[in-house]
């Protein structure tokens, strides 16, 4: 069988970009919330979301904090049955689990009263 191109017709093609559309919206969401640390000491981050899992000294002097959100989609196995030529037929397929991590990242500087968030990493899209 040769190798054949596929091309979506146009309600599949819609269908994918509402979903882009819906990813790059929820990207959106974090990066709001994420602008709304601005200016805030990390400890402000922290008392929402627990400590971060890394924080490092930058060489220009800056701190960066970093946190990780793991996302665990388990989709549960299938049986389908055939009946062919008056015998029955079950597969069953395996069980999936997807992990995605999303790392969200905040610099500070030091400044008079501490630490304070001045910009943001933008997390990877679907985050």
């Amino acid at each position: 069988m040769p190798f054949r191109f596929f091309v979506p017709a146009p309600r599949q093609a819609a269908h994918g970009a509402g979903w882009l559309a819906l990813a790059m919206a929820l990207q959106g969401c974090s990066a709001d919330i994420m602008r709304g640390y601005i200016g805030r000491p990390p400890e402000a981050v922290m008392a929402r979301y627990g400590p971060p899992v890394d924080v490092r000294d930058l060489p220009d002097g800056r701190r960066a904090y970093q946190w990780m959100e793991v996302e665990t989609t388990t989709s549960g196995g299938a049986e389908t049955t055939t009946y062919e030529r008056g015998r029955r037929r079950t597969e069953y397929s395996p069980t999936t689990t997807e992990q995605k991590r999303c790392f969200y990242t905040f610099y500070a500087n030091r400044t008079s009263r501490g630490w304070r968030i001045d910009s943001y990493l933008n997390p990877e899209l679907g985050c």
